[in-house]
């Protein structure tokens, strides 16, 4: 149920083959990366199940930086563990570490009167520590949590003003903006759009590759073009994850023939008018998740600024039955030779934790982890990128919820995460690191994102994958590229293979792989043609191709709904709201077919699926959230589970109907076929969804990465495998090369012979 963005990494043939390659581990390495393992092992059993308050307050990302430095150094089992209780008892004192083969030392003792003592144990109803999302929560019994009230939509200010007597001419926006942040993933950007007829691209810019997290006013801006048939300029800020930011003194400018900067007149640029209600004059401030306050204290200039925060509610009970009962542990086997023996359950009074405590050693500790400079942290540095390994794997191995349907050996992949990042050179060779490791969760909704990173150049062409060939279907440059030609090769590398090498970096499915590496075939961070090979009316010859950053191609041009044929209407759930489909509800009811064309992502208009169903949806339950108290997702104590339980609506859609998808359908589309399929609604066209279901649940990494996956199990209604498998066809179909050449929709053609075959209403 994501809204998937189709992030393209830059991958050349050389680049991709010297990362893939195996590399040799010496003994030295072996020794670094077991320290690491065992390091990583235990940063994941304190940081989610060991619920004292030292190590909930801890910053974890600048701990595994500053951890994982740490213990790289260690030459021995015994030095090792010396690092190891150094770093974590003055967080989680109760922690026991020991020899593996050596007698357990006796377990911490505990009060032997509880009276009026509290139990303090981690409930996680899938992973909601870090996270905004209202899907996911971890709490700790008998505390005060910190649960976010919104979703994960960042909080968004916006202000448009008109384009027409700027076109042509460079504009820039600039603001004074600080935050209050901490954590990956938790900033605030400045953004500038600029809009044309049509839904045409223009100029924008989001500050994505320089996210703001200084605490200091800074001024901060943004220059673009405004376009010749521009018809809005669109500006503002937001913020991103949990924290505070404020923002003030907008700017608008064009530059005028003399090369002057000209001002463009905005509304209430430093928040000084109030609108009724408190919020900004003049100013749209959007997201259910964050509040948007003018502030009188500390403004950069003037007398008011504007904030931006997430909005908090404050949570003690529990969100499960289920809880460890006091004196259960987890022991385990962590590497090195050590075993880990941590608590899950602490007792607490009204004072703070039972337990014994250090504070002198944790005040040290807390002021070195303050001395890990996060906000300048850089993947160009072995300690982050060892970190990021270290904080995702731990992640998807206690959260990911897809491990008994795919074939990984998670426990290996750390293993061989860490040997790449040890042997990385910089943050560029990380981001494929992190992206192969995600690849192996066969997630469709896994990547690993740092916007400077991606390849935004791509081919100037729309390609698909036909009679085993890559196909131009649509191109913008047709005096190089035409619908129909074969793509033999890119960059002296056949297209096959550029296709299974950016794959090698792809999270899903095969489905999805494929259609994701064909997006991304040819794309690369710089601006360099692209030197094809091609194969046209069967003679091959080599072409020059410009590559371009705003590829936006379709290949049939045709209204959102329409009467297609007589008798039969078609409508593009893609495109189309569903105030749109309402409008002509009564005569798609009245028709005698209706083809629902769903090859991508519905635009909110699941509301279709109850003008289909004869009864209100029954199927009950098909996303499932784990409770978990216990590491490792062993034991779990339960499951939230969720359905849509739709109500039928009318008018009844009477006709004959089929609906067409295929692999680039993911998420909330597959949401939306599931019910086509599990209520038999309609035939369906076409070819497998993604198979890549269920709510996103992001967070970040040190060095500016974002990774996104799925947390949470969506099965088919009936409780069976949805994950990689997606929804089947009724009717398989593919196309055909000839069919491209001739510019037909081999898929629509099949869905309106299956109409035009059948009775159709009385």
């Amino acid at each position: 149920m994501f809204d998937s963005r189709l992030y393209a990494l830059a991958l050349t043939a050389a680049v991709v083959t010297s990362l893939a390659t195996p590399r040799a581990t010496s003994c030295q390495d072996a020794g670094t990366i077991e320290n690491l393992r065992a390091f990583a092992k235990l940063y994941g059993y304190v940081k989610y199940f060991h619920p004292s308050d030292a190590a909930f307050e801890t910053d974890w990302d600048a701990f595994a930086v500053y951890g994982a430095d740490r213990v790289m150094g260690a030459s021995s089992s015994d030095a090792l563990r010396a690092v190891l209780e150094d770093l974590f008892l003055p967080l989680a004192p109760t922690v026991q570490l020991y020899a593996v083969g050596e007698t357990p030392p006796p377990p911490i003792d505990l009060p032997a009167d509880t009276a009026g003592l509290m139990l303090v144990a981690w409930q996680h109803q899938g992973l909601g520590v870090g996270t905004q999302s209202t899907a996911y929560s971890s709490i700790r019994l008998n505390r005060r949590n910190r649960m976010s009230a919104g979703s994960m939509a960042p909080g968004i200010l916006t202000q448009a003003v008109d384009a027409t007597r700027h076109r042509g001419k460079q504009i820039g926006l600039s603001a004074f903006v600080r935050t209050q942040v901490s954590g990956g993933g938790n900033q605030a950007q400045l953004w500038l759009r600029i809009d044309r007829p049509n839904q045409q691209r223009g100029f924008f810019d989001n500050m994505s590759d320089r996210p703001i997290t200084a605490a200091e006013w800074q001024q901060y801006e943004i220059v673009g073009e405004v376009a010749d048939d521009a018809t809005r300029v669109v500006f503002g800020c937001f913020m991103l994850g949990t924290g505070t930011t404020w923002v003030d003194d907008f700017q608008i400018a064009v530059r005028d023939e003399g090369g002057a900067w000209e001002p463009v007149e905005i509304a209430n640029p430093g928040f000084e008018q109030a609108a009724e209600g408190g919020g900004p004059a003049g100013w749209s401030a959007m997201s259910g998740g964050y509040d948007f306050v003018l502030e009188t204290e500390n403004a950069h200039t003037g007398s008011q600024s504007l904030i931006i925060r997430d909005k908090v509610e404050w949570f003690t009970g529990q969100i499960f039955e289920g809880r460890p009962a006091l004196g259960e542990t987890v022991e385990r086997e962590i590497g090195a030779g050590l075993m880990a023996r941590v608590p899950l359950a602490l007792l607490s009074d009204s004072s703070g934790m039972v337990v014994p405590s250090d504070d002198a050693r944790r005040r040290e500790l807390r002021s070195e982890l303050a001395a890990v400079a996060m906000a300048r942290a850089t993947a160009d540095e072995v300690s982050v990128r060892l970190a990021g390994v270290i904080i995702a794997w731990n992640v998807f191995q206690h959260f990911y919820p897809y491990f008994e349907v795919i074939d990984t050996d998670w426990e290996g992949e750390l293993t061989t995460a860490l040997g790449e990042a040890l042997e990385n050179e910089s943050a560029a060779d990380f981001h494929y690191t992190m992206n192969r490791l995600v690849a192996t969760l066969h997630d469709g909704h896994g990547r690993v994102i740092r916007p400077d990173l991606i390849a935004v150049n791509r081919i100037p062409a729309r390609l698909e994958w036909v009679e085993g060939q890559v196909i131009v279907t649509a191109s913008s440059d047709r005096s190089v590229l035409n619908r129909g030609d074969v793509i033999v090769s890119v960059d002296g590398v056949t297209a096959e293979q550029a296709l299974l090498e950016r794959e090698h970096y792809i999270s899903g499915s095969p489905q999805w792989r494929r259609y994701r590496s064909l997006m991304e075939l040819g794309a690369t961070l710089d601006s360099a043609p692209a030197t094809l090979v091609i194969e046209r009316d069967g003679t091959s010859r080599e072409v020059a191709v410009a590559r371009s950053r705003n590829v936006q191609l379709t290949e049939f041009t045709r209204p959102n709904v329409a009467e297609i044929e007589e008798g039969i209407y078609y409508v593009n759930l893609d495109n189309a709201e569903m105030t749109e489909i309402t409008e002509h509800m009564e005569e798609i009811a009245r028709a005698k077919g209706v083809v629902f064309d769903l090859r991508g992502y519905p635009n909110g208009n699941h509301a279709v699926i109850s003008h289909l169903l004869e009864q209100p949806d029954t199927s009950g339950s098909w996303m499932h959230v784990a409770q978990m108290i216990y590491p490792d997702q062993e034991n779990i104590v339960g499951w939230r589970s969720m359905g849509w339980n739709l109500p039928v609506l009318e008018p009844h859609i009477e006709g004959t109907v089929v609906f067409i998808t295929d692999g680039r359908a993911i998420s909330y589309a597959e949401s939306f076929m599931g019910f086509i399929e599990h209520y038999r609604l309609a035939d369906i066209v076409g070819q497998p969804t993604a198979g890549a279901n269920g709510n996103v649940n992001p967070f970040g990494l040190p060095g500016g990465f974002r990774v996104t996956w799925t947390g949470m199990k969506v099965t088919k209604h009936d409780g069976s495998q949805h994950h990689l498998v997606g929804i089947q066809p009724t009717i398989p179909t593919e196309r055909t090369i000839q069919g491209i050449r001739e510019g037909r929709d081999e898929l629509l053609e099949r869905a309106l012979a299956v109409i035009r075959g059948s009775q159709g209403p009385d």
